[in-house]
């Protein structure tokens, strides 16, 4: 090879430039040239598309509304069952009595906010009108309401005072608008009285802000007047006034009632539901509690609890102990349900202290069992990541993040969908935390966790539904290494969110309801397969 070389002199600066004659391809194109354009088809071409992201999997129908998204994000709520039955120590008021027996002389909506807020609730739904007919605002369709008591001269409002402190708290405000009606007279006449009740509605949704939740619901005593409630005709009525707002029903069209007052969930719950099976009132609980795989409806259930033996307070009676709201908790926001919990105030307007208590006691249990996800540290590989195992978008070590919108997707068309984790220290638990994005569909049928035990592969706890959350309690096993499978799914499952924490406060008997309905006890070593080293020692964690 030739080299000519000179020298320039530029401001001083020796700037040494070298000419070279390179060797020519076939004669004619120099190898330098033909590099060089290697390089900018690279440049141009390939590396733009390596940095472009890979789309999401397709949802699967039906998917959420933003306000029932909205809505089961939230995971608890509270309820507020307060009127006349407060001061006559009843559950189902006949609609006649006094008005002057409702007079709460403490009453204190923002203590009723504090206390909701303060316990991790972050929505409230008051009974602004139970099955007495008695309105809790001052309805221009009725004198039977706070404008002919005593309490606040007769020109008191307790829903303008409870929006205002929730609005401040920055809590969401649910009201109850009872289409049974004890008092009214028009009551039985279906037009007249479907006017009557849609005036209230009207009211109600008009004069204080943003309502996130309208409850309804289809009780009625036995040997009532026969009524024809216009429900599609109160939907869009709602639905008009209040977009954003669910509501809730036995059948939906938002939210569903579980089936029964025991705040339970079935240990298979679907959010998916098929409106056409459901009558509001006579809706077969054992539908209601499961759902429906095949659902074309999406309904999620609502968990309804209270926190003393009755409905409304009554001096008589106490709050449960917070274990046992534990318990309930596991049963209802963990198999993918909202726990609606009812504190009711006592008769001078205010929520008990006992029951205060009790709810800080039930906050600080959740906050020590579930605060510490003790996987947050783990070595996480996948069976398959979608868009190559290289890609962070879709990467298994999204379930460790606490969001809906992050998760770990497989590769399509694969037929194993399994987690693998090192905690990198041996580890006790008796907690699975799982969370599907449910903007995406719920998906998960089947799934099961593994632990390393001795060379041998255990079976821990089989479940099936998990949505937008899924506790599952076992007794304590102690291990490193975990797997965990999915066996059947809809569609490509996805996972947002895998825990596992220590509870070392429930008793071992309140876990026999959280397996799979295939499995008699959770303590039940279900299956064991033979560890194979050779299978494990290829696993890179990413």
């Amino acid at each position: 090879m030739n080299k000519d070389r000179s020298f320039v002199n530029n401001n001083n600066n020796n700037i040494r430039i070298t000419k070279m004659e390179t060797q020519t391809l076939n004669g004619r194109k120099p190898i330098l040239v033909h590099a060089l354009a290697v390089l900018i088809i690279l440049f141009f071409g390939i590396v733009p598309h390596s940095a472009l992201k890979i789309p999401p999997p397709l949802p699967i129908l039906p998917l959420p509304s933003a306000p029932q998204l909205q809505w089961q994000l939230s995971s608890m709520a509270l309820f507020l069952h307060f009127g006349p039955n407060t001061f006559t120590d009843s559950e189902w008021g006949t609609g006649h009595a006094d008005p002057s027996v409702f007079n709460p002389t403490k009453l204190n909506a923002s203590q009723w906010v504090n206390v909701a807020k303060e316990a991790g609730f972050s929505r409230v739904i008051l009974t602004a009108k139970h099955h007495d007919g008695f309105c809790l605002w001052p309805s221009e369709y009725t004198d039977y309401s706070v404008k002919a008591s005593p309490w606040g001269n007769g020109v008191g409002d307790v829903v303008a005072e409870l929006a205002m402190a929730a609005k401040e708290a920055g809590i969401s405000l649910g009201l109850y608008l009872s289409p049974w009606d004890r008092h009214e007279s028009c009551y039985g006449k279906t037009v007249e009285y479907n006017e009557f009740y849609m005036g209230q509605m009207v009211e109600l949704l008009t004069r204080y802000g943003d309502i996130k939740e309208v409850w309804l619901d289809g009780a009625k005593g036995e040997g009532e007047k026969d009524m024809e409630y216009y429900f599609d005709a109160w939907f869009s009525l709602i639905r008009q006034l209040q977009p954003g707002a669910v509501i809730f029903s036995d059948a939906g069209p938002d939210t569903r009632w579980i089936g029964d007052e025991a705040g339970v969930a079935g240990s298979t719950c679907w959010s998916l539901f098929n409106r056409s099976n459901a009558i509001i009132g006579g809706t077969d609980p054992q539908y209601s509690q499961r759902g429906d795989p095949y659902g074309h409806d999406w309904v999620p259930a609502e968990c309804d609890v209270s926190i003393r033996p009755g409905w409304f307070w009554h001096a008589s009676e106490v709050p449960k102990p917070a274990l046992e709201l534990l318990n309930l908790y596991y049963r209802s926001a963990g198999r993918n349900c909202l726990l609606l919990l009812n504190v009711p105030p006592n008769s001078s307007g205010l929520i008990p202290e006992e029951d205060i208590q009790v709810l800080q006691e039930f906050k600080e249990l959740r906050r020590s069992i579930f605060s510490n996800n003790l996987v947050k540290s783990a070595l996480l590989n996948a069976s398959s990541t979608r868009g190559g195992n290289g890609k962070s978008q879709f990467s298994p070590y999204n379930v460790l993040e606490d969001g809906v919108y992050t998760y770990w997707a497989p590769e399509e068309d694969h037929s194993d969908w399994v987690l693998y984790l090192d905690l990198q220290e041996s580890v006790s638990f008796n907690v699975l935390q799982l969370r599907e994005p449910i903007h995406m569909g719920q998906r998960i049928i089947e799934f099961h966790l593994e632990i390393l035990n001795k060379g041998w592969w255990k079976r821990v706890i089989s479940g099936t539904t998990v949505g937008y959350k899924r506790l599952l309690q076992f007794p304590t096993v102690q291990s490193q290494y975990l797997k965990f499978v999915i066996g059947k799914s809809r569609a490509d499952p996805l996972i947002s969110y895998l825990g596992i924490h220590m509870d070392q406060f429930s008793i071992l008997s309140h876990a026999s309801n959280t397996t799979s309905q295939a499995y008699v006890n959770g303590s039940q070593v279900l299956s064991q397969v033979p560890y194979n080293h050779s299978q494990t020692a290829t696993v890179q964690y990413m």
